[in-house]
């Protein structure tokens, strides 16, 4: 095999572990939403005596909701060594030896890190911002999976992040993975806020954030807002300024009546509210082809 991995985008390090070191100093630098997902192997040469080679790419996509899928991904790529066909026979002189996934956790602030070593164990664990190691616990990594998946939805067309050495897979491919995207952004919305917002938005709050953006970027691009409409509805009762986020999602499913039906009972609640009366401004200024 050669020394590289065949479809995917690597740099290669001149001192290993440079990239994870220089990871962790950064870890306080990082805003909002952080930086895309860092994996960092080290092959190994089955000739003795052969140097060993750090490589690292960026991702973004892999399910991050625990240790056993970030493990799987690095396993993955196991079966990524190019192989170089001989006159008789394949090669297989490199071989991953281990490797270390570093996804950041834009609620708390901290980088969860999960090292695999082939053949070996599994070990996680998150690095905050003084570089100390705790243990990642239920609430950190449901955390980290709905960070990356804000991350793969927001980045995906931003040109901002496109970056070298990147690569993007698709992070809800499926009706299950749809749901449990739903039930994280459910759990953590009204911490959205922690997230930071839009350039054009000064404060991030809860309506207007980038666990929100997401939300509505994901079902906005597939004109598919019925999910999102559910949500806001359950959402809705506790806080009236979700009406805002509710009226956008029937605007987007063209159903308007009904969008007007929210914003009026819900301007009746809080007559002052931003969000309620910047959807309505925006639905009128629309219909008067302003």
């Amino acid at each position: 095999m050669a020394d590289t991995l065949k479809d995917i985008p690597e740099f290669f390090e001149t001192e290993l572990g440079e990239s994870i070191a220089a990871r962790t100093d950064a870890l306080g630098t990082f805003r909002e939403l952080g930086p895309p997902d860092l994996c960092h192997v080290i092959k190994a040469h089955s000739k003795p005596g052969m140097k060993e080679l750090g490589s690292y790419h960026y991702v973004s996509g892999v399910d991050a909701s625990s240790s056993a899928t970030l493990a799987a991904y690095l396993n993955s790529l196991t079966y990524s060594l190019d192989d170089t066909q001989s006159w008789f026979s394949k090669s297989n002189a490199w071989r991953i030896r281990s490797g270390i996934y570093c996804c950041f956790n834009a609620f708390s602030r901290v980088d969860v890190r999960v090292e695999v070593k082939i053949p070996g164990g599994v070990e996680s664990y998150y690095v905050d911002v003084r570089g100390e190691r705790h243990e990642a616990t239920a609430a950190i990594w449901q955390e980290t999976y709905l960070s990356a998946v804000l991350r793969a939805i927001l980045y995906s067309d931003d040109s901002y992040y496109r970056l070298a050495g990147y690569r993007k897979i698709d992070p809800i491919n499926n009706l299950a993975g749809e749901q449990r995207f739903l039930e994280a952004v459910e759990a953590l919305f009204w911490r959205g806020w922690q997230l930071g917002s839009n350039p054009e938005i000064q404060t991030a709050t809860t309506v207007h954030n980038h666990l929100t953006s997401g939300v509505m970027k994901y079902f906005g691009d597939s004109f598919r807002y019925g999910p999102a409409i559910e949500l806001y509805q359950k959402l809705q009762k506790k806080d009236p300024e979700v009406g805002a986020l509710l009226a956008q999602s029937f605007i987007g499913q063209n159903e308007e009546i009904k969008a007007v039906k929210v914003l009026n009972e819900d301007l009746k609640r809080m007559p002052m509210s931003y969000p309620l009366l910047h959807v309505q401004v925006d639905y009128l200024r629309s219909k008067a082809g302003i």
